[in-house]
């Protein structure tokens, strides 16, 4: 989510289908080897864990999220 939320602060405000070509390829190597690929959903669903639990990013308008001030 460290990555996501640095991803965030360069390019604004994206959607998971926008953040996912960002990501590292690490990152998505490392999904896969803990058998959760990344997709736009499954970023989705673990983004908005995060945002239960207010950490790191924050939501926008039409499925975007934005990196949290502070």
């Amino acid at each position: 989510m460290q990555e996501i939320a640095e991803v965030l602060a360069q390019r604004g405000h994206l959607t998971p289908a926008e953040i996912l070509p960002e990501l590292r390829a690490v990152t998505h190597r490392g999904a896969t080897l803990h058998k959760e690929h990344l997709t736009p959903g499954t970023l989705k669903k673990k983004t908005d864990v995060r945002l239960f639990h207010g950490r790191y990013i924050e939501p926008r308008n039409e499925g975007c999220y934005a990196r949290k001030a502070g």
